[in-house]
C-alpha cells in the first residue's frame, strides 16, 4: 500500500470514529461548493446573459468595436432560465411602464430571491431540510454576487458581447456547471432546479428535459413583455423586434447546452446495467449486500471452454458503477464485465433520498 492510499485509509478510519467532525467537514465542503456554484452563475449572468449598460459602454469604447449607442442604452440580453429568467421577465414587464434601467441589477437580485421563497417552502416540506438550507445559501449568494460583483471584473476579463453564439455557448456551459456542482453535493442552485429535482426524484429520470420545458414558458413571457414594451413605450425599450426574437432563438441553444451539461454532471438518476460473466458463486450475494439493489443470475456455459458459469445482471446508478466494478474485480479478477446505459427504469429501484 503506497503512502497516498494509507493516508486515505487512515483519514477515513479517523472520520468514522469521529462522526461529528465528519458531519461538520461535510457541511463545510457543501457550503464552499454552494458559494462557488453561486459565483459561477452570477458571473456568467452578468458577463454573458445580461451585461449592464456600464459594461457595454466600456466594450463600445474599445478599438474596432461595432456596438451601437442603442445597445449601450438598452443592452441586448439572452434570457436566463429559472428564477433569474423570471426576474428578467419581471424587469421587462416594469419597463413597459417606467424607466428602471438604472436599478436593473438591484431589481433582478430582489426578484430572484423573492421567486425562490415559495420554492424553498416546497423544498422544505417535500424534499429535505438540509437540501433546502444549502439551496437557500446558494440563492442568497447568487443575489449578493449579482449585485456586488464590480463591473470592472466583467469588462476587463471578457468581451463577447458582439459574438452572440460564443456568449450563448459559454453561458450554457457555465449555467450547467453551476447547477451540476450544486447537485453533485446533494443540493441545487434554486429556482426551477428545485422543481425539476422534485419531479426527477419521483420519476427517477434525468432532470435536464424538465428544466428545458419549464424554461421555455419563461422565454415566451419575456418575449411577450419585450414586444409589448417596444410598442407601448419605445423611448425606453429601444431594442428592435428582430433583436428580441433573435436573442430568444439563441436562448434555445443556451438552454440546450445547459441541460446537456447538467445531465452529464448529475449522474444520480442515470442508470446503467452491468452484466458480469463469472464462475464465482459468492459474487451475487456479495453484490446484494454491498448495494441497495438486487440482481438476477442466469446459468450459462462458455462456448470455447464448455465449462458452466453464470451471468449476473444488475442495474445501478451511474455514480455506483465504479464501486461495483472495483468490487467485482476484487472478488473475481477474471470476471468479464459489460456496462450499458439505460434510458429509464420502471419498477422498484432504490435511490438514496436527498438529505
Amino acid at each position: 500500500m503506497d503512502w497516498k492510499q494509507k493516508a486515505k485509509t487512515d483519514t477515513h478510519d479517523y472520520l468514522v470514529d469521529h462522526p461529528n467532525l465528519r458531519q461538520w467537514l461535510k457541511w463545510i465542503v457543501i457550503f464552499l461548493v454552494e458559494v462557488l456554484s453561486a459565483f459561477i452563475f452570477a458571473y456568467e449572468f452578468r458577463a454573458f446573459i445580461a451585461p449592464n449598460s456600464a459594461c457595454v459602454a466600456h466594450w463600445a469604447s474599445e478599438a474596432g468595436s461595432t456596438i451601437s449607442q442603442a445597445d449601450i442604452e438598452n443592452p441586448v440580453h439572452l434570457i436566463s432560465g429559472g428564477a433569474s429568467g423570471i426576474a428578467q421577465a419581471v424587469n421587462k414587464f416594469l419597463l413597459i411602464f417606467t424607466d428602471i434601467r438604472e436599478y436593473e441589477s438591484l431589481i433582478v437580485s430582489i426578484c430572484y430571491f423573492a421567486v425562490n421563497v415559495p420554492i424553498m417552502i416546497l423544498s422544505w416540506f417535500k424534499i429535505s431540510r438540509q437540501f433546502t438550507v444549502f439551496t437557500l445559501i446558494n440563492v442568497g449568494f447568487v443575489s449578493l454576487f449579482n449585485y456586488y460583483i464590480p463591473d470592472s471584473w466583467i469588462y476587463n476579463v471578457v468581451n463577447l458581447y458582439s459574438d452572440t453564439l460564443a456568449r450563448t455557448l459559454f453561458a450554457g456551459v457555465l449555467t450547467g456547471i453551476s447547477s451540476g456542482l450544486a447537485m453533485i453535493v446533494g443540493t441545487s442552485s434554486g429556482g426551477i432546479d428545485v422543481i425539476t429535482i422534485f419531479i426527477s426524484e419521483k420519476k427517477s429520470t434525468s432532470v435536464g428535459k424538465y428544466s428545458l420545458a419549464l424554461n421555455t414558458c419563461i422565454v415566451l413571457s419575456y418575449v411577450i413583455f419585450s414586444l409589448i414594451g417596444i410598442k407601448v413605450n419605445p423611448t425606453i425599450n429601444t431594442q428592435s423586434i428582430s433583436k428580441v426574437v433573435t436573442m430568444a432563438l439563441y436562448t434555445i441553444i443556451y438552454f440546450f447546452v445547459a441541460s446537456m451539461v447538467l445531465d452529464v454532471m448529475n449522474t444520480k438518476n442515470r442508470k446503467q446495467e452491468i452484466q458480469i460473466f463469472t464462475n464465482d458463486q459468492n459474487l451475487p450475494m456479495m453484490l446484494v449486500h454491498a448495494f441497495p439493489h438486487s440482481c438476477t443470475v442466469v446459468d450459462s456455459r462458455g462456448a470455447f471452454t464448455g465449462k458452466k458459469n453464470m451471468i449476473v445482471y444488475m442495474v445501478v446508478s451511474k455514480n455506483e458503477k465504479k464501486k461495483a466494478i472495483t468490487m467485482i474485480h476484487n472478488v473475481d479478477s477474471k470476471a468479464f464485465i459489460t456496462v450499458t446505459d439505460i434510458e429509464q427504469v420502471y419498477g422498484r429501484f432504490y435511490i438514496r433520498p436527498l438529505e
